[in-house]
């Protein structure tokens, strides 16, 4: 049993081990199965593979791009030959794999190398995805430079640089803008020359348009602006450079070159202008010369040449076929839209003339109208002023002729007479200072004064207006003497229509007032009132000759006047060097006169009142110490018989022998005869003047000469110079002050 037992373990062990020797078998059948399909299919993935680099390597090669596969440590790990070429680089530069010394080559083809290497270590050191650069180079070749990061399995393994060859493209670019910009300024410069009409700006765009288009480095424009015919000087419009640059730049601006193109020379084309015998070099030493030259005459329309264009280049041989094509094209443009322009702009300055002479008509015909207008109101206004005071003159002279023998009466009679006489003498006086200054004779005589004296004067002479209207009148003057240098008369004269006006356009029971101001330059003098005030209207109008304020029912005095008196204050003061100015009252109705004069130097002050205590001796009669009175023998001569007899009357009546006669030749039989001592004679006179009367009877040598006095309504200083040079030892004018004329003959000659 034991022996049958270890039989069959036997049986099953070998039987086992068969069956593991079969399984072994099998496995290793199967496994060299497997060994050899993986062969098989390493073998043609090993040939797949070798075909697909052989396919990348001849696309790689094929490319006509230059590329270059560097990892991230800048180690090269795959280029191709087109790369090479680009960079010129060696076989054994390129045996080395290291990037750096392929930039170090390359950099140095580079514009702008240090650039060039800064932005390659900035892409290796920020990695990013993909990069892009324009690279140009000595040579003038354009390379566009594009990199992609390249990643396996989430890892960089390096960047792939693609080299790409723009250049002939970047010129093609170049040309086809060149090309654009040529036409669009072609397309400006023709609006402009159909659309401008300013010569100065049609010609600045030509020289800017035609400068860009031929390639110059500087172009300029001269041209004439005259008519046809004209012979103004050239004027120019620069491009390129500065204006102030031009003169130095060497681009010929006269001589034989310049003058051929404006004498109409078709085109002047130099490809060196410093080899041209005609060129007279203009640059400054160290300057850039001009090489290249191109230059075209402008003609108008009817063929006159009106300037030239002229370009330069300090390069030689810029110029072109094309260029000149182009900048002769632009030139007969500029030609035609020229001479429209100057034609229009001979045009408009008629047009502006003519309007400026229609202007100039309707302004003169408004102010003929205008000043016909005033002359009337003038002239009604004049003859209104004057009947004034002859209404009551011929009512005293009835009341003479009725024989009135009442001492009162006759009193009152001869106030009234003395008022009007007074008031029509300031009329005349008025209008022959009026006379004065629109004919520039208004003269002053200077002398140091007391401004206290000229104002006392005025106050005094207005006083009687003041009182008659009620007024109150104050005067407020400073404690220290003010001194000027002015015509006392004229001075107070001017006061004096000042506060004339004051009372005249104030309600009767008004006030007004004369205020004195000074400092170290000047006094000021302001009289106002609390009247009606300045119009708005009139503000600016109302010193201007016959100019008026209106009156008003409190005002009704304020019709009277010729509107002249403001005209002659504000000439006065401003003879004497100060101004004038007039304003209404801002703290209640009334107006303010403000006048600034300029103050005298202390070494000028006046003394005390000896020159007004002289001017009032010089009228005071004159009577023989001895009192003892002496008549003498008098010839009135006047053509105005009334005024003859009138004057013979009054001087008969102070007990003098008085004669008369009527005309020069009358004058002379009287003198001869008479002998008198004393001569009045007229000047206007019939049959011979009293000019020439008078050198007549100095002719007659008589012993003593008389003393003969112009009594004449001519006062001006001229008349006054002509009877000095006729002879005449005094010049009276009409209306003669009684007291003067009695001071005259009563004294001792």
């Amino acid at each position: 049993m034991m022996m049958q037992a270890s039989d069959d373990e036997d049986r099953l062990s070998r039987s086992v081990a068969l069956q593991n020797a079969q399984s072994i078998l099998r496995a290793r059948q199967e496994a060299e199965g497997v060994l050899v399909a993986a062969r098989d299919g390493l073998e043609q993935k090993t040939t797949e593979l070798a075909l697909s680099l052989s396919m990348v390597r001849a696309t790689l090669e094929a490319s006509r791009d230059g590329i270059l596969v560097t990892d991230d440590n800048a180690h090269v790990t795959g280029f191709n030959q087109q790369y090479v070429r680009m960079w010129g680089l060696s076989d054994e530069l390129m045996a080395f794999r290291d990037h750096e010394r392929l930039l170090s080559v390359a950099s140095r083809q580079v514009e702008d190398a240090q650039h060039y290497l800064d932005r390659v270590h900035e892409i290796y050191r920020h990695s990013p995805a993909e990069s892009f650069d324009l690279l140009q180079l000595h040579d003038g070749r354009v390379y566009e430079r594009s990199s992609k990061i390249q990643i396996v399995e989430g890892q960089h393994v390096g960047r792939v640089w693609v080299f790409r060859d723009i250049t002939e493209q970047r010129r093609s670019e170049d040309a086809l803008r060149k090309k654009a910009r040529v036409l669009e300024l072609l397309n400006k410069t023709g609006t402009i020359l159909t659309a401008k009409l300013d010569v100065r700006m049609l010609a600045q765009a030509v020289i800017d348009a035609a400068t860009e288009i031929s390639g110059a480095k500087v172009g300029v424009f001269f041209y004439n602006t005259a008519a046809q015919g004209g012979n103004s000087p050239f004027l120019r419009t620069v491009a390129g450079i500065a204006e102030q640059d031009f003169d130095n730049c060497g681009l010929p601006q006269a001589g034989a070159l310049f003058d051929l193109t404006l004498s109409g020379a078709p085109l002047v084309h130099l490809e060196d202008l410093s080899k041209d015998a005609r060129y007279e070099a203009t640059a400054p030493p160290g300057s850039v010369p001009i090489r290249s030259y191109l230059a075209v005459p402008v003609a108008s329309g009817s063929a006159e040449v009106i300037g030239g264009l002229f370009f330069g280049h300090p390069d030689a041989g810029v110029f072109d076929e094309r260029a000149e094509r182009l900048v002769t094209g632009i030139a007969a443009q500029a030609g035609v839209s020229i001479d429209n322009a100057r034609l229009y702009e001979v045009a408009r300055q008629a047009a502006q003339e003519r309007e400026k002479l229609l202007d100039n008509e309707r302004a003169a015909r408004s102010e003929a109208e205008q000043m016909s207008r005033m002359k009337d109101e003038f002239l009604a206004m004049l003859a209104h002023e004057l009947r004034n005071p002859l209404a009551p003159l011929r009512a005293s002279a009835e009341i003479l002729r009725l024989g009135a023998d009442d001492p009162a009466v006759l009193e009152r009679t001869r106030a009234i007479m003395e008022r009007q006489i007074a008031h029509m003498t300031r009329l005349v006086d008025d209008l022959l200072d009026v006379s004065r200054i629109s004919r520039g004779k208004l003269e002053l005589r200077l002398e140091p004064i007391r401004l206290a004296d000229a104002i006392s004067s005025a106050a005094e002479t207005s006083r009687p207006v003041l009182l008659e209207r009620q007024h109150v009148f104050t005067v407020t003057m400073p404690e220290q003497p003010i001194a000027l240098t002015a015509d006392l008369v004229r001075l107070s004269q001017a006061f004096t229509n000042l506060l004339n006006n004051a009372a005249k356009y104030t309600p009767e029971g008004g006030s007004v007032a004369l205020q004195v101001a000074a400092d170290a330059h000047g006094v000021t003098v302001s009289i106002e009132d609390n009247g009606i005030g300045v119009p708005d209207h009139l503000s600016t109008r109302i010193f201007d000759m016959f100019v008026q304020g209106e009156p008003s029912p409190a005002t009704p005095q304020a019709q009277g006047g010729l509107g002249i008196g403001l005209t002659l204050v504000r000439k006065i003061v401003e003879m004497h060097g100060g101004s004038i100015r007039a304003e209404s009252r801002s703290d209640g109705p009334g107006s303010r006169f403000i006048v600034w004069l300029p103050v005298a130097d202390a070494a000028t002050t006046p003394g005390s009142a000896a020159t007004g205590v002289a001017a009032a001796a010089a009228v005071a009669p004159v009577r023989d110490p001895s009192g003892v009175f002496e008549p003498r023998r008098i010839l009135v001569t006047d053509d105005n018989v009334d005024a003859a007899l009138t004057l013979a009357s009054l001087l008969g009546m102070l007990g003098h022998e008085v004669r008369t006669a009527h005309d020069g030749a009358g004058a002379i039989e009287a003198a001869a005869a008479f002998r008198p001592d004393v001569i009045f004679l007229d000047i206007g006179m019939p049959r011979m003047d009293g000019y020439e009367a008078c050198r007549r009877i100095r002719a007659l040598g008589q012993v003593p000469a008389p003393v003969i006095v112009a009594l004449t309504g001519w006062g001006q200083a001229d008349d006054k110079r002509k009877a000095q040079e006729a002879g005449f030892d005094h010049h009276f004018t009409k209306p003669v002050d009684p007291a003067r004329l009695e001071a005259l003959v009563g004294s001792n000659f």
